[in-house]
């Protein structure tokens, strides 16, 4: 499995409110993303409960032997008990609207598996780039009712209105994906300030021409060259044991 990942806090914010985390497992590897908001203590406090929780609930909870919806309802209690963490701790210290995106993937030797809330997004490279996500975001809600364009979107002030996210409410739903992959495939987990900064070209066009490791790295500057208007991070995944960068 191979694994790299990166995040900064971009051109024009004070302070990074994304988090991240990845790692091997036996025959598998996971990758978490998380966006924080509420605040300047809300958010980055936020994000790593979410991640650091996520991250432990899989490493205690994964199995080689698990089967597809097994993994899938593993996915579904990470996250949900990451939002039980993060709501409790803003009740705990009056941080009302503290909350994060989260999306994590498990990924086998054939297939991968994706739970998650919020507008990170999960995508899939192989000749070209898919997203496997759905934002979850009032201007996605109009985009589907068919009340606004998608060029309209790109500029609609109401585009950074997030729909789900872990530790606003008690309970969540847990959005899930799986799909099967073939060892060239890459996956890409990021949050907005990428895909804000760089289209699904640009983005294609770095990680396919350049070394696995160094892709994230060059994605990022390639943001901030772009704008940087708020923190960056990528993290890519793949099964491919070979090393080749």
């Amino acid at each position: 499995m191979k694994l790299a990942g990166i995040t900064d806090v971009g051109k024009v914010r004070q302070n990074n409110e994304d988090n991240f985390a990845f790692g091997t497992l036996e025959n598998a590897a996971y990758a978490i993303v998380c966006d924080g908001m509420g605040g300047v203590a809300g958010g980055e406090i936020a994000s790593e409960i979410a991640t650091n929780t996520i991250r432990e609930q899989i490493e205690n909870a994964f199995s080689p032997k698990m089967k597809a919806a097994v993994i899938e309802r593993m996915l579904t209690a990470a996250l949900t008990a990451a939002n039980v963490k993060v709501h409790q701790y803003a009740l705990q210290n009056h941080l009302e609207g503290m909350g994060t995106t989260a999306v994590a993937a498990l990924m086998t030797n054939s297939a991968v598996f994706i739970g998650y809330d919020g507008d990170s997004r999960a995508y899939l490279l192989r000749d070209s780039m898919r997203q496997l996500t759905t934002d979850h975001t009032y201007i996605n809600e109009l985009l589907r009712l068919g009340q606004i364009t998608e060029e309209e979107s790109l500029t609609d002030p109401r585009k950074n209105i997030i729909t789900r996210a872990l530790g606003v409410s008690e309970e969540i739903d847990v959005d899930l994906i799986s799909e099967d992959i073939a060892p060239d495939d890459i996956l890409l987990l990021c949050t907005d300030g990428l895909t804000n900064c760089l289209n699904d070209e640009q983005i294609l066009e770095i990680i396919r021409t350049q070394t696995f490791s160094s892709a994230p790295q060059l994605l990022i500057d390639k943001a901030n060259e772009n704008g940087g208007v708020d923190n960056i991070t990528a993290v890519l995944m793949q099964c491919e044991e070979e090393d080749n960068g």
